[in-house]
């Protein structure tokens, strides 16, 4: 008979889900434990076919289960309960496949037939189980700050969380979102979780979901080809990494490994915008353009053309706004021309901005890489 664990530090659930089971159900068994400690001895004691895991739980809870679940040899498919679901995110769950959710408080009946159906699914193998991907999805839907370790082969990396948006990731050289896309882009990615963020540098401002999806791409073009064995190793690592609980990335002295991460997380500061335009990839042409009509920066234009186009699509922006009734205008906006080139708006109450962008480079990724540059250029015009 299948074997379903089920982890809540709830008693009283346990027992009234084990009663119903054991009524009603003759398919599979309910194995319980009260925190992700006591379901890791359970599954080192006995073959288990699916988990179903609160997340805020006592001496461990369930993010850092399904975390140490990752190291683990077998691939068990998990059920999270979430206070925080949205149809949704339960789509993007899905489509992962490792990971389902339910929202809290439980629907018993809803419960057990996502029970059924992980089981059914698991054994026609078309449910795996912890991916890195389906992971950081959980993170975001259930709006957890905490800092991710990601290790692959001897690569290590690092995921910033802060309510659930990715902020800033470094993967030794590399730092920011270029970071986060190879650290996503790794097969079987063992996770380890750290209840804290101690980095306080946003320097990724892209949706999580574009990140995975480029991230996949990424890994896509890569093949089979092993990831490199570059940085710091998984065994010189063990024991600096256990000292992360400690470690502020802003002012606290770093230990040897870790120092080259906290220099990097540290670098930067506010950068000019014209600064960080002149270095963003992928541009054909630009013009910075401020609320009075004047040309800030430009490159590759004639501002007689350009320009006034870029400013009327922002003030165009800004007129829908009002008429939807927004309270902000859009973050952006991407038009696509006939020969493959995309055109991207960025209005804002001070500065708007309009990039042509060369075929095949992410507009998203530039909104990315110039995002916080023009967010603070956007706050001095308005105390000027």
């Amino acid at each position: 008979m299948k074997k379903v664990l089920v982890v809540d530090d709830d008693h009283g659930f346990l027992l009234s889900l084990q009663d119903m089971c054991r009524e009603r159900v003759d398919s599979f068994e309910v194995v319980t434990a009260g925190n992700g400690k006591e379901a890791l001895a359970v599954l080192a004691a006995q073959p288990i076919d699916l988990v179903v895991t609160d997340l805020k739980m006592p001496e461990m809870d369930g993010f850092e289960l399904v975390s140490r679940m990752s190291r683990l040899k077998n691939s068990v498919p998990i059920i999270a309960m979430t206070a925080f679901g949205t149809p949704e995110m339960e789509d993007r769950l899905m489509d992962l496949g490792a990971f389902q959710y339910i929202e809290k408080p439980v629907d018993f009946e809803l419960l057990l037939q996502k029970i059924k159906d992980g089981l059914a699914a698991g054994a026609k193998g078309q449910v795996s189980g912890v991916s890195l991907s389906s992971f950081l999805q959980l993170l975001e839907l259930d709006r957890k700050t905490c800092t991710i370790m990601a290790r692959a082969g001897k690569r290590v990396g690092l995921l910033f969380f802060k309510n659930g948006s990715l902020i800033n990731a470094y993967a030794e050289p590399l730092a920011g979102l270029d970071a986060a896309f190879e650290i996503i882009s790794w097969d079987q990615a063992e996770i380890e979780i750290h209840n804290f963020c101690r980095n306080r540098k946003q320097t990724i401002d892209a949706p999580l979901g574009f990140i995975l999806i480029e991230g996949a791409r990424l890994s896509d073009e890569r093949g089979d080809q092993p990831v490199g064995d570059a940085g710091v190793s998984a065994e010189e690592d063990d024991d600096e990494f256990a000292q992360l609980d400690d470690l502020d990335f802003a002012t606290a002295p770093a230990p040897p490994s870790t120092a080259a991460m906290a220099q990097a997380l540290a670098q930067g500061g506010k950068r000019d915008l014209e600064e960080t335009l002149n270095e963003a990839p992928g541009v054909n042409r630009m013009v910075l353009v401020a609320k009075d009509g004047t040309v800030r920066q430009q490159r590759n234009i004639d501002s007689k053309e350009f320009k006034p186009f870029v400013t009327y699509v922002a003030v165009a922006a800004d007129k829908i706004r009002g008429i939807l009734g927004y309270g902000e205008l859009p973050s952006h906006i991407i038009l696509t021309q006939e020969k493959g080139e995309q055109l991207l708006i960025i209005p804002g109450p001070e500065l708007s901005v309009g990039i042509e962008v060369q075929p095949g480079i992410s507009p998203i990724k530039i909104v990315a890489a110039i995002g916080q540059a023009l967010a603070e250029a956007q706050q001095l015009g308005q105390r000027a």
